[in-house]
């Protein structure tokens, strides 16, 4: 299990699945994003900016990957993992929205 802000494919995440596969045997990916999400409430400009009012100068991280759809946004990391040249075809990626007040989990149906 990877977790991060916002369930995404960060550079890191995919490090990650990469040597979960091919150290050991990772057979499927599941990218699970949840509903009442903080980055979803929030727009990345004005993140930025409250942290640099709060912190002082910017620094690291340069992008903190807020969205507005969740399941877009886990389309987009579906995406963005089956199109590492490292992550073979045949590995299957599905993607959920798990609702934090009914518990339920929404498979997210990719767009063709």
């Amino acid at each position: 299990m990877i977790r991060n802000a916002g369930g995404i494919a960060t550079d890191d995440a995919l490090r990650s699945l990469i040597v979960s596969h091919h150290l050991l045997d990772t057979q499927e990916f599941i990218i699970i994003n949840h509903t009442d999400c903080g980055l979803l409430r929030v727009q990345e400009d004005e993140l930025k900016k409250r942290l640099t009012e709060k912190m002082g100068a910017p620094a690291e991280p340069a992008h903190f990957h807020a969205f507005d759809n969740l399941e877009e946004n886990v389309r987009q990391q579906i995406h963005r993992v089956k199109s590492h040249p490292w992550i073979p075809k045949h590995i299957p990626v599905r993607g959920f929205v798990y609702d934090v007040k009914t518990g339920k989990l929404n498979e997210v149906v990719e767009r063709a």
